[in-house]
């Protein structure tokens, strides 16, 4: 396994000096944040000749819209979260990586509390199958991937757990349908996260960590150590990427934080480093 973080994690301006920065502080890779703008062909041509060659890799990207947040409601909704999925995925393809997308992505109001949980209705159930359809046949006409990323009940109402998800891929049957696990969203929603990412083995493809507080992983109350260990035990060789609140010491904290997670994978951070300078 790589470890990786999300570009926002990087304090440069040009992203030859975030992978450089990104490498010297123990990350492989990098999660590249867009958003949708004129600009973009532009930025993903510059981005594309950043990465070329270079020894930290792209392991996913997240290109942001109003589209991207919004909740797949109606077919109008439906259509405008297909054209941002495809604008992703295209993207995606250039990078030689994978994208996620979502059904929704904001505050659930009223906020679910006790026995209160709101469940799609049959008509957004509806909708769903048709955007996943949809993306499914987006990422196959791209040959690149998309990823099903379950989220908490407190920021989606559509699907909360790995199982859903796993479900939901077995319902499309597209090779280039699969799942991200996000351990901030897991903490809330999985009973016992470790066998949960055993049973979504088959279609897990990226791993995103943050802890309990969506701070840096080692800074909340998850314990990493029986979930990596089970990532190791299936053969998980993706990246797990840091995906959380920015630290406010960039240097100094993503540097502990990679040795924290090189200390959970039984491999020395500076041996790493120092084997790739």
């Amino acid at each position: 396994m790589k470890l990786a973080c999300a570009s926002f994690f990087l304090p440069d301006a040009a992203y030859p000096q975030k992978l450089a920065r990104a490498l010297r502080l123990g990350y492989e890779g990098v999660e590249v944040r867009l958003e949708e703008n004129p600009n973009l062909d532009r930025q993903v041509d510059e981005l594309a000749s950043a990465f070329d060659g270079n020894p930290v890799r792209p392991c996913n990207v997240i290109v942001r819209s109003p589209a991207y947040l919004a909740s797949l409601g109606s077919l109008e909704s439906m259509q405008l979260k297909l054209a941002s999925a495809g604008t992703a995925l295209r993207i995606a393809a250039r990078l030689g990586t994978s994208t996620v997308i979502q059904p929704e992505y904001q505050p659930q109001i009223p906020m679910p509390a006790f026995d209160n949980l709101r469940e799609p209705s049959p008509s957004e159930s509806d909708l769903l199958f048709q955007f996943l359809d949809g993306v499914a046949e987006l990422a196959e006409k791209e040959a690149s991937v998309v990823l099903l990323e379950p989220i908490n009940r407190y920021e989606s109402h559509f699907y909360h757990r790995l199982e859903d998800a796993v479900r939901l891929c077995e319902r499309v049957g597209s090779p280039r349908l699969g799942i991200c696990a996000d351990f901030f969203h897991m903490s809330i929603e999985e009973t016992d996260m470790a066998a949960s990412l055993e049973s979504a083995q088959k279609y897990l493809h990226y791993v995103q960590l943050g802890d309990s507080n969506r701070k840096l992983p080692g800074k909340g109350h998850i314990d990493f150590k029986p979930s990596i260990e089970t990532l190791m035990s299936i053969g998980y060789s993706g990246f797990l990427s840091l995906e959380c609140i920015k630290p406010f010491d960039y240097d100094r904290e993503l540097g502990d934080c990679a040795r924290f997670l090189h200390s959970l994978l039984g491999e020395s951070a500076d041996s790493e480093l120092h084997g790739r300078q």
